[in-house]
């Protein structure tokens, strides 16, 4: 048996691979530069593969931190998740490393937005 470091997803490791997501399973992921997982997330994300590529965004972010680009795009998965809080803290990392880009202040107020919402859809209950 084995878990797929991408999709989290339990499976019998006959080939080496992933037969979820595709991935290569036993830290393979790990293994392949931040650049190519970065490459493969957004494909997964234009293949509307959102949960993929938020696994993959993760992968590259361990291996470079302080790149605001891969913050973005997990902010950007997380939020088509509808995850808002935790697309608002990606967003608020990729500003610290990519200050007054006006694309992440928008998205910043979008997801305060949505979590107001969400905030008074809870005290209405």
């Amino acid at each position: 048996m084995a878990i797929c470091v991408v999709c989290q997803n339990i499976f019998d490791n006959v080939d080496g691979f992933c037969p979820h997501c595709g991935s290569e399973v036993g830290g393979g992921a790990d293994a392949r530069p931040h650049e190519d997982l970065f490459e493969e997330a957004m494909e997964r994300i234009r293949a509307g593969q959102v949960a993929d590529a938020k696994g993959i965004l993760g992968q590259a972010i361990k291996q470079d931190e302080r790149n605001g680009k891969y913050h973005f795009y997990l902010g950007s998965s997380l939020y088509k998740m509808g995850d808002f809080r935790g697309a608002y803290e990606s967003w608020q990392r990729a500003n610290r490393f990519m200050p007054k880009v006006d694309r992440i202040e928008k998205c910043l107020v979008s997801a305060r937005q949505k979590m107001a919402k969400e905030e008074l859809a809870k005290k209405k209950k």
